[in-house]
Order: structure tokens, then sequence, then C-alpha cells
């Protein structure tokens, strides 16, 4: 080989570890910055919960959802919708505070997995007495049409100060 041809295959290793580098700088860019989407999807849990903005609440859940609890499972965006009804019916005081730990994509970035803590509290109308349960949660999002949804729900009671932590 000569020099010169040595010259171009050095300038080509060079541009050629350039474009890859860029390449997954962007992508990387890319998957932060759905890591953020997801993060502020999850806050919108909190603030449209905690406010009763059950448009932009139900606004979060995937047609196909699931939530699950200690106390069962819900299958379908109807049924979820209904069981967080109830709840605001019987505690109307009731707060929900999802605290995010960590949020993962999936390599093909359709897929998400979200975890963290869980804290619910109210009121019993009955008695009086302050009900509070704390625990871990974990959300599978989904991204379609060009959102992100939540698909599965599960929250886990790990502590409470309440008569049925099964609730």
């Amino acid at each position: 080989m000569g020099i010169s041809t040595l010259s171009r295959l050095r300038r080509l290793l060079v541009v050629c570890t350039l474009l890859l580098f860029s390449q997954l700088s962007v992508g990387q860019i890319l998957k932060q910055k759905h890591i953020e989407l997801i993060k502020a999807r999850s806050e919108t849990w909190n603030k449209a919960f905690n406010s009763r903005d059950t448009t932009a609440f139900y606004g979060l859940f995937n047609p196909g959802i699931t939530v699950c609890s200690a106390s069962g499972s819900r299958s379908s965006e109807a049924v979820a919708r209904q069981w967080f009804r109830t709840r605001f019916r019987q505690r109307p005081d009731i707060t929900w505070m999802n605290r995010t730990t960590t949020v993962e994509l999936s390599d093909q970035g359709q897929l998400a997995y979200e975890t963290g803590e869980w804290a619910e509290a109210w009121t019993d109308t009955q008695d009086k007495s302050k009900n509070r349960i704390i625990g871990k949660y974990w959300l599978m999002w989904k991204f379609e049409n060009n959102a992100w949804t939540i698909l599965s729900a599960t929250y886990t009671p790990l502590a409470c100060a309440t008569r049925n932590c099964l609730d």
C-alpha cells in the first residue's frame, strides 16, 4: 500500500469513527428525552390524582391497562377508571404520591419500566381515623400514537397505618 492509500484509509477510519460516535450521542440524547417525558407523565399522575383532574389522570391510561394492588387486579381501562372513581368517592380526602426512583427504556424504545415508592393517605369517613399506606410500585409504559401511556401498574403495600392494607 502506498502512503496516499494509507492516508485515505486513516481519514476514512476517522470519519467512520466520528459518525459512529455522533450516532451514539444522538441515540443517547433521544433515549434521555424519552426518559424525561416518562418522568413528566409520572408527575402528571401525582398532580392530576390529587387535584381530581380525571381527564388528565385517565389520559395516562393505555386502553389495555392493568392495575394491580393487594386487593386485586383491574384489567381494562373502564374497570381501572371505575376503581379510581370508587376511591375518590369513598375517600374524599385521599392523596396519592408516586416518587420515581428508576426509569429504564427498552432497546426498541417502545416500552419503559418505572419503579419507585408510593404513599396513599386518607381519613376514614366512619371513625375519622387517619390511614396511610406506603409501599413500592412499578409501571410499564408503552409508547404509541406519539405518547407514553401506562400499560401496567402494580402497587405493593409494605407498611401501613390503617385497618386494611389490602384495600
